[in-house]
């Protein structure tokens, strides 16, 4: 199977969403983890108006390095305390939410002699990382005593792990607590990264505080999208990334399986309608090489099945003109099909 970026239409979505970020004051950090730091990617992202790259993975970040991009690459992901030499070496800032982790990076600055940027996170309802509203300052505090590094901002994520869905509260609290901060602090925090691509609908809704003036966005760019919340946004293409595989197998075979069932390969357990006979397609891909339900067909009477490992079974009954042996099948790739199919090494990757 072979996996496409047509990368003018990347160009031009993160045109469409740098221009509706900046109308708000917001500058847009292009995420380039999705893709395993393409550098093709991010210079893309880079000539259409974002102000850096972010990556969650050292590995990325160095292959961004070794194509000598000019500009500053923030890591996402929170620093290890067995990697902060290499965070510093190869990032210009980082996200932490542990004083520990601070320190350490600290450390690995003042050995390098350099000065490390960090942005505070701050939990604010998915649960996944940041300090408790109420330990940030104190958390603050202990970070600006620190040689090396330098408190530059405060961030915050939702919809990643719960899916929480971002709301104009949940920006209102996160600026609650930048307020304090602030104050304890005695100064103007320069970066308050308000979220990812979740959040582009309340920017579109102009409902984003005014403090916010940075956002993380890889899935809009890439995908023109936000699945979380299927927003409409004023952004071109979701067709940037298409997906081919050829079919190794056509049969009409009973739609029902005989005999019970439990958990499949991926220990998933479905229902099977009984839809009677249906002509079926099996392509030469599965979900080892991708999530295959973050595809969707392009061809009309093309219907997703199921997968397995190695085999992706889709239902052609409906289809106007028959599918034959060895021909491919198109799908439109959505972000997590992006993102499993570009780290895959058995995925043919073409830039168009």
């Amino acid at each position: 199977m072979r996996i496409t970026c047509d990368i003018d239409k990347v160009a031009r979505n993160a045109e469409a969403v740098v221009r509706l970020c900046s109308s708000y004051g917001i500058s847009v950090a292009g995420v380039t983890k999705c893709l395993c730091g393409e550098p093709v990617v991010a210079k893309a992202m880079l000539d259409s108006g974002c102000t850096s790259i972010a990556d969650s993975r050292l590995d990325n970040i160095r292959r961004l390095r070794d194509a000598d991009l000019d500009c500053e690459i923030l890591l996402l992901r929170l620093p290890a305390l067995s990697e902060v030499d290499n965070v510093v070496a190869l990032c210009d800032a980082s996200l932490v939410s542990e004083v520990e982790t601070a320190r350490a990076l600290s450390a690995a600055a003042s050995r390098r002699g350099t000065v490390h940027s960090v942005l505070l996170m701050i939990e604010n309802g998915d649960r996944r990382e940041g300090l408790m509203a109420e330990d940030a300052v104190d958390a603050a505090l202990e970070l600006e005593r620190l040689d090396g590094i330098e408190l530059t901002g405060i961030g915050t994520v939702l919809n990643c792990l719960c899916g929480v869905l971002p709301t104009r509260r949940h920006h209102e609290k996160f600026i609650e607590v930048l307020d304090r901060v602030e104050m304890a602090l005695g100064r103007r925090l320069a970066t308050v990264s308000g979220g990812c691509t979740g959040d582009l609908h309340l920017v579109r809704d102009g409902v984003v505080p005014a403090r916010v003036n940075h956002l993380r966005v890889g899935q809009a760019i890439l995908t023109g999208s936000d699945f979380t919340t299927w927003a409409e946004l004023p952004i071109p293409f979701v067709d940037a990334f298409k997906v081919y595989a050829e079919v190794i197998e056509i049969k009409c075979k009973p739609s029902a399986p005989d005999g019970s069932c439990g958990p499949d390969a991926f220990m998933r357990v479905r229902d099977w309608p009984d839809e009677g006979v249906r002509r079926r397609a099996i392509l030469a891909m599965g979900d080892v090489d991708l999530s295959t339900s973050a595809l969707r067909p392009t061809q009309p009477g093309v219907r997703a099945v199921g997968a397995s490992s190695d085999h992706f079974v889709v239902d052609v009954t409906e289809m106007k003109s028959p599918v034959r042996l060895g021909e491919e099948l198109e799908f439109v790739a959505l972000y997590p099909a992006i993102s499993t199919g570009w780290s895959s090494i058995c995925t043919t990757k073409e830039f168009l």
